[in-house]
């Protein structure tokens, strides 16, 4: 299950074709669990970071997660996470940062992420 979880984060970032370089690490920690963290470089220079820590309980997987897209001037256009720290939100503990401030947000997919992402990035090529 975890490999095929990672073999999926692995396809989705090779495949999209703006992405201009990517490195990829995983490490398992145990029969169940692993974390695999990224830099993913896309053709205008932006850059996602991310992070997940993945652990199979009965097949169903928790995941803890960071997902930090820049700019080419490294500033944040997005981030999302779980991180505990919005217990008053609907979605805790997952939420998106932005420019403005902390929405409330779902953990997005992968394929959601970079397409997300791919969007952003058109947008600005063309207006």
């Amino acid at each position: 299950m975890i490999e095929t979880h990672l073999d999926e984060i692995d396809r989705v970032i090779k495949d999209n074709s703006l992405v201009f370089f990517s490195d990829i690490q995983r490490v398992h920690t145990s029969p169940n669990s692993a974390y695999i963290k990224a830099k993913v470089k896309f053709i205008d220079n932006s850059l996602l970071n991310f992070f997940q820590h993945i652990h199979f309980r009965e097949s169903n997987p928790i995941i803890n997660y960071r997902y930090h897209y820049m700019d080419s001037k490294n500033n944040l256009i997005f981030r999302y996470d779980n991180a505990p720290h919005y217990p008053n939100i609907s979605t805790f503990p997952h939420h998106k940062h932005i420019l403005s401030g902390m929405k409330e947000s779902e953990m997005p997919s992968i394929k959601n992420l970079i397409t997300e992402i791919h969007r952003h990035i058109i947008r600005g090529i063309i207006p």
